[in-house]
Order: C-alpha cells, then sequence, then structure tokens
C-alpha cells in the first residue's frame, strides 16, 4: 500500500471515528431537548390542573357568597 493510499484511509477512518462521535453528540442533545420538551409537557398539564382547580375554588366561593347573600336577602324581606 503507497504513502498516499495508507493517508487516505488513516483520513477517511478518522473522518468517519469524527462523524460517529458527532453523531453521538447529536443524539445525546437530541435526547435531552426531547427529556426536557416532556417535562414542560408535563408541568404544563399539572398547571393547567391546578388553574382548573383554582378556577372551581373561586366559583364554589362565588357561590357560597351567593347564597349567604340571598338568605340575608331572605331574612330580610320575611
Amino acid at each position: 500500500m503507497s504513502n498516499v493510499a495508507s493517508y487516505r484511509e488513516g483520513a477517511v477512518n478518522m473522518n468517519l471515528k469524527d462523524q460517529f462521535y458527532e453523531n453521538e453528540k447529536r443524539i445525546a442533545i437530541t435526547r435531552k431537548l426531547m427529556e426536557n420538551a416532556r417535562e414542560r409537557i408535563k408541568l404544563s398539564s399539572e398547571l393547567e390542573k391546578e388553574l382548573e382547580n383554582l378556577e372551581l375554588q373561586r366559583r364554589m366561593r362565588q357561590l357560597e357568597m351567593e347564597s349567604k347573600l340571598l338568605k340575608q336577602q331572605e331574612k330580610e324581606l320575611g
């Protein structure tokens, strides 16, 4: 094998190694991004549930106040 052929083969092997490591880095970054996205979706879902609960609590307090007001008006009229 000539020196040129040997050099080319070595360059190709190094290039393949570099590509392999670059691909590994990309895969690791993609996994991390997907994990982060899943976490954001999970948090988003949890926040949505919390907001729904807060809205229900607010509505229940409003109904309680309206009920008290109606009872008070009923006493005044009755």
